[in-house]
């Protein structure tokens, strides 16, 4: 602000400091032009010769800069007196107040009101941004000093901000409601705390419309009409059946004993919305409520809610896509062997049903009812009406048709599920389990996936496997905290991944640092998974492949640079496998026995394509070999061979696939 009056008004008086000079000193040379120019503007309402009192204001703003700022000056009455805009070179800013000489004499009296308010445009018209009013006292003989800041509203000038403009008023427009009023019980809040609450005279009533002894609470400083009775925690005023005191008594999804809970302890389930009515649900839509709501369901499976082909059940297409929400794409359309590995063996199922292995079978995986590191081949027993296989690095789990599990080999942890810890060599059953779709077994765990999309899992429970706290191994299947609609499992290591019907990937272990499970960050979408001693991976259904290591942090998945259009994934123990829709096979990792099938023994961060492997429908991979099947039905196999795991004929390593010996019919 520009200020050239003599030192003894100077910036004293529009400072708001106390002046130390003679008052008509002071007033003298206010009203003559001496110091003329500090002013930005002046209302001049009477000759200087009359003028005996008079207005020195600042017009500032702390919070921005207005465009324009309109200044008015009423008498008492409200008569207008005179009025101004600051703007262009007079513009208030942040930087920069503005200043105003009012002078005055007896005939405009010892009252004003001063009205400032801010327009956003560069012009003072439209809606303002704020306003501000003061009402000020001048007698005779003084320079009255007045401070205007535009930052705030305060329109009924009763010095407290309107609260729309960042004060505490809660009533701008009227001068005897603001903080500190004095509160009365006339329906309004005065003094902007609680409404009437602290009025004198205030008092809570309960009025009871449905006659059940309960009422609604009601504030008022005078007794209301209507029923009223002791007391109050009634939820629904218009419902007798529904009031405190008293048990859930209907499963109906509301709150009948009014104490914030709906159907409490009724058999309260989750429901998922099916929007295709194929009888399966959308995992991501759920509500939790006794019976289920128009278009729920209980099953929470389905891969693709707006398409009713697409569904648990269905017959998968060979069309790059899960038909049948089981985690894979166009699995198991050719006819020829299905092929399993894990650990130093292999599993084949033949189209008739019947199981055949080779390899290593220390604990009895062969299910021949043997243990030994033969090398020569041997027919399964007891596996009649097998759907498929779960081969873990010492025991191996088999689905039935009837969604029966079996299981056999190691059992040191309980992860056969049979209540004890003696290792079998032929098949058993898993008691207590039914209805499962899916098997996954680890290295001393096991997990079994229902077809309700809950995950179960027995044997070790070190690493948190059941989703909760670590600690003894379980010897017979325990549901796994915080799953549902599940429609995979990988398992490798001390870590586990589930894949969700709705494409999320779902992750825990202690290891991570999550006991229970936790959504993978940056994935969607996703349509099969595997995991081996390195690496998570992740098929999205856009044909890319995605992987995180474990280095014991949830990591952020990266694409896996140069892989598209895949169709599976398979995971050894330290090597990944990915097949393309054009039937070609590509590997990385590590490559010590030459499983990656490049000719060499050479590691490899980015995939490599498997030589001369075309047409190829199916892959599995053990912790150091790898195996795939031709459209035609041939198998073939590359990698470590120390236990015939690639050869039965030979000890030596496999750098590139050989094919493998066809088996009975």
């Amino acid at each position: 602000m520009r200020i050239q009056l003599a030192l003894t008004l100077g910036v004293l008086l529009l400072g708001g400091c106390t002046v130390p000079a003679d008052d008509d000193v002071i007033l003298r040379r206010f009203c003559s032009n001496t110091g003329q120019d500090f002013q930005d503007a002046t209302f001049r309402l009477t000759d200087p010769s009359a003028c005996d009192r008079g207005m020195a204001v600042e017009v500032r703003s702390g919070n921005a800069s207005p465009g324009c700022v309109q200044v008015t000056l009423q008498d008492g009455d409200k008569r207008l007196l005179a009025s101004t805009q600051l703007l262009g070179p007079t513009q208030v800013t942040l930087a920069q107040s503005r200043g105003l000489r009012i002078l005055l004499s007896a005939t405009q009296g010892t009252s004003f009101r001063l009205l400032a308010e801010s327009f956003a445009g560069n012009a003072c018209d439209g809606v303002p941004t704020t306003k501000l009013l003061r009402f000020v006292e001048v007698p005779q003989g003084k320079v009255q000093s007045v401070q205007l800041d535009v930052s705030q509203s305060d329109e009924d000038g009763d010095g407290h901000p309107s609260i729309a403009t960042g004060g505490t008023d809660c009533d701008d427009t009227n001068a005897d409601i603001h903080p500190g009023a004095e509160e009365r019980c006339d329906g309004v809040d005065n003094n902007c705390v609680d409404v009437e609450a602290d009025a004198p005279g205030m008092r809570t009533w309960f009025l009871d419309e449905d006659g059940d002894g309960y009422g609604v609470a009601m504030m008022a400083c005078v007794k209301p009409t209507g029923p009223l009775v002791e007391q109050g925690g009634d939820c629904d005023d218009l419902d007798a059946t529904v009031h405190p005191g008293q048990s859930e008594f209907r499963c109906d999804g509301r709150d009948d004993n009014c104490d914030g809970a709906k159907d409490e302890g009724l058999p309260v389930q989750e429901w998922y919305r099916d929007s295709d009515r194929d009888g399966y649900g959308d995992v991501a839509q759920a509500v939790s409520v006794c019976a289920a709501p128009s278009g729920y369901v209980a099953i929470a499976t389905d891969c693709d809610d707006t398409n009713p082909g697409i569904r648990p059940g269905v017959a998968e297409l060979k069309d790059t896509r899960d038909n049948n929400c089981n985690g894979a794409v166009d699995e198991w359309l050719d006819s020829g062997p299905r092929v399993f590995a894990a650990g130093h063996y292999n599993l084949v199922q033949l189209p008739s049903g019947d199981v055949w292995g080779w390899g290593e079978h220390m604990d009895g995986q062969l299910a021949d009812g043997t243990r030994s590191y033969q090398r020569a081949r041997a027919q399964a027993q007891g596996l009649t009406g097998v759907l498929t296989l779960a081969p873990g690095y010492y025991h191996v789990l088999a689905l039935k048709q009837d969604g029966a599990p079996l299981a056999w080999g190691f059992n040191s942890y309980g992860q056969l599920g049979n209540g004890d810890s003696v290792a079998r060599y032929l098949p058993g059953p898993i008691e207590g389990l039914k209805s499962v779709v899916a098997l996954t077994a680890g290295r001393y765990h096991s997990f079994a996936i229902k077809n309700d999309g809950t995950v179960w899992t027995w044997g070790d429970n070190s690493a948190s496997q059941s989703g909760g706290v670590s600690g003894y191994s379980n010897q017979h299947p325990v549901q796994v905290d915080g799953l549902k609609g599940i429609i995979a499992i990988a398992s490798s290591g001390d870590r586990w991944q589930a894949l969700r019907a709705d494409g999320t990937v779902w992750t825990w272990g202690t290891r991570l640092g999550a006991p229970r499970p936790q959504q993978v960050p940056g994935l969607a979408g996703v349509a099969a998974i595997a995991s081996n001693d390195l690496q998570e991976i992740a098929l999205l259904t856009d044909g890319t492949v995605w992987c995180w290591s474990k280095n014991g942090t949830l990591q952020i998945p990266a694409q896996v640079q140069g892989l598209t259009g895949v169709t599976a994934v398979a995971a050894g123990g330290r090597h990944m496998l990915a097949l393309k829709q054009a039937g070609t096979v590509w590997a990385w990792g590590e490559n010590a026995t030459g499983q990656l099938g490049d000719g060499s023994t050479t590691a490899r961060d980015t995939p490599v394509q498997v030589m001369g492997l075309t047409n190829v429908v199916s892959l599995a991979a053990g912790d150091s070999h790898s195996m795939a099947v031709k459209q035609d039905g041939s198998m073939w196999a590359w990698g470590g061979n120390d236990r015939g795991q690639v050869d039965e004929a030979s000890t030596e390593d496999a750098h590139a696939p050989v094919r493998v010996p066809d088996l009975g019919n």
